[in-house]
């Protein structure tokens, strides 16, 4: 179970990477480089994205290999994430908002 809790922390920090730093697409029902509240967040959007996804997969790994500080990242990860999602919020979002709000509840959990 670790195992696979640690590849989806993985997985889930790499997505963050196939939705915001490829060009935008026309054919998508949303720009992820847009925020609602300060227009064109593109390259914020980019270096927040990265962030996410380092700090994710190093807390996915760190689960795996049974390190310490594995909770403490994966919450700092999930924050990140959320703070884009809120960001470049639109309806798409509130499904990968719910999924960063249980990460850093069951990542809490560990450390307490």
């Amino acid at each position: 179970m670790i195992w696979i809790a640690g590849l989806f922390l993985i997985a889930h920090g790499l997505l963050h990477l196939a939705i915001w730093l490829p060009k935008p697409d026309k054919k998508m029902p949303f720009d992820a480089g847009h925020s609602p509240f300060a227009g064109n967040v593109r390259r914020l959007a980019a270096v927040l994205a990265v962030a996410a996804a380092l700090v994710l997969a190093a807390g996915g790994l760190g689960l795996i290999g049974g390190a310490s500080w594995w909770a403490p990242a994966t919450i700092s990860g999930a924050a990140i994430s959320a703070a884009l999602l809120l960001l470049t919020f639109n309806k798409w979002w509130l499904i990968a908002l719910g999924i960063n709000a249980a990460i850093i509840v069951l990542s809490l959990q560990q450390i307490g």
